[in-house]
């Protein structure tokens, strides 16, 4: 497979592999896999501190006093040129969640207003929601939060104009071509269409997140 990186230096000690700006997919498929393979190549390795991904990027977190730049870089390159060389996606995912979501009224305070604004009924605003599979792409913004691809750009909306000071717990929401769903009560500025009783993240557990970066997720009206 042919796939353009670039390898950059951020600090003086973080190397991050920049797959392009687009997000989609294939590219967070890719990054996921990568990751996979990395984690297994280096992360035992005690110049490696840590190995994350985000949507279209991987980081790369070590010690430069036991390895320069240069020489992680080098390393690094050739480790996934020749990964690249036999790569191919598989963007089925291995596992999928399914979400219980009660919509609108006091659950989706901010679903009537998409549906004036979009000239779309609230129930058809659902079924599409609900319609897709959608990909995690990033685990980010507090523990357990979820950015998921995959949104039908029918129900794409932007962000409030004024962030909420508290969004509850559970609540899922719309924010341009995303959605999510907000493990915990907090500020907010996501459009919110419906709530979960899922528990997203709890430190008791193990692992304490629910939800996996590089899975799939499907939400269900109830």
């Amino acid at each position: 497979m042919k796939k353009k990186f670039l390898l950059s230096f951020h600090g003086d000690s973080t190397l991050v592999i920049k797959f392009g700006e687009l997000i989609d997919n294939e590219t967070n498929q890719l990054v996921h896999s990568l990751i996979d393979k990395l984690e297994g190549d280096f992360i035992s390795k005690s110049y490696i501190l840590d190995i994350y991904p985000t949507f279209n990027n991987i980081v790369i977190n070590y010690d430069n006093l036991l390895i320069d730049f240069e020489a992680l870089r080098t390393e690094i390159n050739k480790n996934i040129l020749l990964y690249l060389v036999d790569y191919k996606p598989d963007l089925q995912g291995n596992n999928i969640v399914e979400i219980p979501v009660k919509y609108g009224g006091e659950y989706g305070p901010d679903l009537i207003d998409m549906s004036k604004e979009l000239k779309i009924s609230e129930d058809k605003i659902i079924d599409i929601h609900t319609e897709s599979l959608y990909r995690i792409f990033m685990i980010g913004f507090m523990p357990g939060f979820p950015y998921l691809g995959g949104l039908d750009e029918k129900i794409s909306f932007p962000r409030l104009s004024t962030p909420r000071i508290s969004v509850p717990e559970g609540s899922v929401g719309i924010a341009g071509m995303q959605t999510g769903i907000y493990p915990f009560a907090s500020p907010g500025g996501w459009n919110i269409i419906g709530r979960t009783e899922k528990i997203l993240f709890d430190p008791k557990e193990n692992p304490p997140a629910l939800l996996r970066s590089g899975s799939s997720l499907r939400f269900i009206s109830i």
